[in-house]
């Protein structure tokens, strides 16, 4: 087996410290203690049983702990055991995320779980994302195996344009998903969009979505809020793998507006979907990328799931706009066939003539997208673990934008729903008065964070969104 990494540590014992040689192949860990005569060598899998953690003073990391049935800590230098850290990955499960971070505000809560903004207590600089799932409510929806299914899709899934998960963590009510943290949202930039802004963006996210497919994956959820981007339209990642299978397509799920038609109709004894169902959703984007309209609408989730699944498309918007080039109608109603089996698929898209003609050259880098992100961020001053701790502090984010509040007030997230019962039909009768579905408490209650309490229990949760990364470390050394 070849060695991806090698590192001199040591164990303390009574009798002395014995030293070792840990090194790192692609499967395993293994450890031989040189101190032995002959030398000791310990082989660890490396998988979702082992279970990692790490010893911490002065941001300093001082040893890593390694437990399948037993536990020992291994002390190596600062920067090798960083080094080890990320080359494990979300390849292993983490303890004790309260040793390694500060959450500093929600700023997120999906239907199964709730995103905190991180601050590393190793570099204050450097702040992530966080999913948090209660763990009493993943083992009761899809179990730990269904979890790290979807952490093993992000792992597999490594492209420019997919965000990275870099650690996984397992607390005692939790499990916690790091990622890198992106602020700037295609739902904000969307109405600044020109015809070659849309051209860039929809390219990235088709080529993401094609290496899915290649890998024999479907995403499921494709929407508008689960596409960012990293500081310009040249860096979009696409988020959220929560519905994201391996398997063939026998469960109805997705977000109302932007399902395709054979989920919403499925018979789930009987029939199953495959991955065109994404394509489906792709068009639904570009569609309003397009006329910044929804494809499908209606009073409530209801009404607009009813015209999802008849697929009742209106093209008129398309058709009197002389701005948006005909090759992108075309493909636009490629996408959107009701019929998956005459649906284009991702690499055909790609062949497309609206891909493939010649491409002029764009200066458009949304320096735009600076300023739109700035527009839609909180100006923020963070304070420290100590102002936190003497109250010094009303709010981690304590100073805001006007009309970044005013915007904020009038954003409502789309929720994503897992469907139950028979054809879309039967769904609709039993559709609830009013304008709005509300979601059960079961959907929408907030899961512990237990091991966040002794800061997150100091911390008014706030409903403003925090700054790109860019500007939190410009503002934390000011």
């Amino acid at each position: 087996m070849e060695s991806n990494f090698k590192i001199e540590c040591f164990r303390h014992k009574i009798l002395g410290n014995k030293q070792c040689i840990l090194e790192v192949t692609n499967d395993k860990i293994i450890i031989t203690n040189i101190t032995d005569s002959p030398n000791k060598r310990n082989e660890l899998d490396i998988n979702y049983n082992l279970f990692v953690d790490f010893k911490v003073k002065k941001k300093q990391l001082q040893a890593i702990g390694l437990t399948t049935n037993k536990h020992h800590w291994y002390y190596a230098d600062h920067d090798n055991l960083i080094n080890l850290k990320q080359i494990l990955g979300a390849r292993v499960v983490f303890k004790g995320v309260n040793t390694l971070y500060n959450p500093l505000q929600q700023i997120g809560q999906g239907t199964f779980s709730n995103v905190y903004l991180l601050q590393s207590k190793i570099n204050s600089l450097e702040y992530y994302a966080c999913k948090c799932l209660d763990k009493a409510q993943v083992n009761e929806q899809i179990g730990r195996q269904g979890l790290f299914e979807e952490i093993q899709a992000m792992v597999a899934l490594k492209h420019p344009n997919i965000a990275e998960l870099l650690e996984v963590y397992e607390g005692d009510v939790s499990y916690y998903m790091v990622m890198q943290y992106y602020d700037l949202e295609f739902t904000d930039i969307l109405k600044e969009l020109n015809i070659q802004d849309i051209h860039i963006i929809f390219k990235q996210l088709v080529t993401a979505v094609n290496l899915m497919h290649e890998k024999g994956y479907m995403h499921r959820d494709l929407k508008p809020e689960n596409i960012m981007f990293s500081d310009s339209i040249y860096q979009l990642k696409l988020i959220d793998f929560g519905l994201t299978t391996k398997s063939s397509g026998r469960s109805k799920c997705g977000t109302p507006g932007y399902v395709a038609p054979e989920i919403l109709n499925l018979d789930t004894k009987i029939n199953e979907y495959n991955e065109k169902c994404d394509i489906f959703s792709l068009g639904v984007i570009f569609y309003k990328m397009l006329t910044q309209n929804d494809l499908f609408q209606g009073a409530n989730h209801e009404e607009i799931l009813e015209n999802n699944a008849r697929c009742n498309t209106n093209f008129e918007l398309l058709n009197g706009n002389q701005k948006i080039p005909k090759q992108a109608i075309h493909l636009l109603k490629m996408m959107l066939q009701i019929d998956p089996t005459l649906r284009i698929d991702s690499k055909d898209i790609l062949q497309h003539q609206y891909f493939t003609i010649e491409e002029q050259t764009h200066n458009n880098t949304i320096n735009s997208a600076g300023q739109l992100s700035r527009k839609h961020s909180s100006v923020i001053k963070i304070l420290s673990p100590i102002q936190k701790k003497n109250g010094m502090f009303t709010s981690p984010f304590s100073i805001h934008d006007d009309e970044c509040i005013e915007n904020e007030a009038l954003m409502q997230p789309i929720p994503t729903v897992i469907m139950k019962g028979g054809s879309v039909q039967d769904m609709v009768k039993a559709k609830t008065q009013g304008i709005n579905r509300k979601l059960s408490k079961d959907a929408t209650k907030k899961y512990q964070t237990t091991d966040f309490d002794d800061i997150v229990s100091e911390i008014k949760q706030s409903n403003y969104r925090p700054p790109k990364p860019s500007q939190l470390s410009e503002m934390y050394n000011k």
